[in-house]
Order: structure tokens, then sequence, then C-alpha cells
């Protein structure tokens, strides 16, 4: 789906002004979890659940497990790790990048950190979050700082990969032409263990215990058909919990089908509107994803047995997903 933005609100918190993220080591990267306060990490007491159906509207967002976290202020992108929820706060921001803020139930803080909002990822625990900074790093000599992966251990509170490798040669390369030219620097997910990271000098695994990364491949254009890469993409999203149907999207443009695996007829699902898409299951018969009404995005849900597709009780129309799962070969829901 594509991400809308929400009506402005009136915040009612008050944000704390914490340090400001400052640059990569003299090598571009560095492997060695960061304490020095390159940004202000808050190591996560209370983990929240970031599995099931996530969705935001009037800068609340609701979780999977019924907890509702009131950000009190209109949101451009977030994604759901640690204690709460990694957002960047609609609206025009100064420089490159983005502020990064933390919403928890009982808070809300800065991160001192510069994101470009569209590359937030999670592991799938929720335990590290991924993202691309795009102004901390290296400047070249057209004033262009290198693009910086960053992946931050949400419990310890800490940064845990820091690197500029593969994101050009500061020193001989235009960087702005280079980024708009070759592969735009992007997180292409995480697993539990590692982060894949694509820059235009190829891909890079950044193994999470050590930081260390190695490539893995030349071009992002080559991972796809990688066991990694399905795996990140969450193809057995597909299939419902308990392996006895599959969502089929046909190519000849016809409606979704739900198919048992089992054999027998599939079910045709009937939605609201024409242009739409199932990629994952709420639970056992209910298969979800999103459509377009208009201009605006909706949230489906279409059941067993009879395909009926509907937004979800309660999820407005124009709901925000999470970064991470907006978007092809992005589940709409997490197991």
């Amino acid at each position: 789906m594509r991400t809308p933005r929400l009506l402005p609100t009136v915040t009612g918190l008050t944000v704390t002004a914490l340090l400001v993220l400052s640059g990569c080591g003299e090598d571009g990267s560095a492997a060695e979890p960061r304490t020095d306060g390159a940004a202000a990490w808050t190591g996560a007491a209370a983990p929240v659940d970031p599995s099931g159906l996530v969705w935001a509207a009037d800068g609340a967002v609701h979780l999977g497990d019924g907890t509702v976290i009131d950000t009190e202020q209109q949101i451009e992108a977030y994604v759901v790790a640690g204690d709460g929820v990694y957002l960047v706060p609609a609206g025009d921001h100064e420089g490159p990048g983005a502020p990064l803020l933390l919403a928890t139930e009982d808070r809300l803080e800065e991160t001192g950190a510069r994101v470009e909002p569209d590359t937030l990822r999670t592991s799938p625990d929720g335990r590290y979050l991924a993202f691309i900074d795009p102004a901390t790093g290296e400047q070249d000599a057209f004033g262009t700082p290198v693009a910086t992966a960053v992946v931050v251990d949400t419990v310890r509170g800490e940064e845990v990969v820091r690197s500029s490798e593969g994101m050009g040669d500061v020193g001989e390369d235009d960087l702005a032409d280079l980024y708009e030219d070759a592969e735009s620097p992007e997180v292409l997910g995480l697993t539990d263990t590692t982060a894949y990271v694509a820059g235009p000098d190829g891909v890079r695994a950044h193994d999470l215990a050590s930081g260390e990364g190695s490539v893995v491949a030349d071009s992002a254009s080559e991972v796809y058909d990688t066991d990694w890469f399905a795996a990140l993409r969450g193809e057995d999203a597909l299939t419902n919990p308990a392996g006895t149907w599959r969502i089929v999207d046909p190519t000849d443009g016809s409606p979704v089908r739900l198919v048992p695996e089992g054999g027998g007829a599939p079910v045709v699902t009937r939605s609201p509107v024409d242009v739409y898409e199932l990629d994952s299951w709420l639970d056992d018969e209910t298969a979800v994803g999103g459509g377009l009404d208009g201009e605006t995005d909706l949230l489906l849900a279409c059941t067993l047995p009879t395909g009926e597709c509907a937004p979800p009780p309660g999820v407005p129309a124009g709901a925000l997903l999470p970064v991470d799962r907006s978007g092809p070969g992005l589940p709409t829901v997490r197991r």
C-alpha cells in the first residue's frame, strides 16, 4: 500500500532535546557497539509485542495485542521496536534526513538520529532497528554526506552497526549524483541475527552480534532469487498459520483467490474496491492486505468461507501501516 499522511493533531507532549548524531569513524564504519552518545538510545525495559496487525490513525498507533500508543502528532513514517514506536513526525525537516522519535505508552523522546524515513526496518522480534542515516557521514567535495547504515539494539540501547561501506568514495565520487544514478542506499531487511543493506557498491550482510559486514551480492538486482531475500520478503506469510489455505493472486488480473492447500475449490475474494492485494493472514480464516479507494488507502480483511472483504472492525480509511509492512513484498501482518 502507498503510505498516506494523517491529518495533523496538536501535540500535548514535551520533547526533550537530546544529543545530535555525530559523524562516523575515519574509515566510515564501525563494527564495535557504540556507547559514546552518538545518539541517545534508551534501552527497552519492557519490549512491546510487534506481531499482529498494526495501524495508526490520528497520531495513535494500535498494536496487535490491543495496546495503543498515542504520539499526539501527525506521523510520516513509523515502525514498532523496543518498548514502543520509532517515528518520523510529518512536516518539513531542515537539512538531510528527518528526526527520529521514540514514543511509548508513557513518554515521547528524541533519539538524536537523522533518518531517511522510508528506510526504517526492524527485525522480526522487534529487538533491532535499522535505517539509513543521510546526514552525519563524512562529506564529499560538494558537501554531500556519505550514507551510513545504522542498526540499533533497542533492548541494550546501543548501536551495533554504523557503516558507510559500499556507499561510495567521498574522495572520488559526487555522492548526490551517485545515489541518484546508481542504487540508492536502503535497508533490504533484517532477520533476528543479520541486517542486509544495499548501496551503490553492493549488498552487505551485517552480523548483529559482532557488527561485522560482508559482501553478499554486487547489486541489489542480484538478490531476488536468493533464499535469504525470500525469507526477508515473508513469502511464507501467504499461507495461513495452520498451513491449510494460501493467497494466490492470478496473473490475468482476476480477483485474488484463497486456495486450499490440500486440494478443493478456491474461494474467490470479493473486494469493495477494484485495486487491492492480499499479502498475509490475521488468523486461519482471515486474509489481509490493502486496497485503494480513489486516493485513499484501505486496510482489507477477506474472510473464509465467503471471500467477502471489508476493512477490519475499527480501522478507518487512510490508516497508516508501519513503513516496513507497507509495500510490495512486505506482509501487512507480522507473525
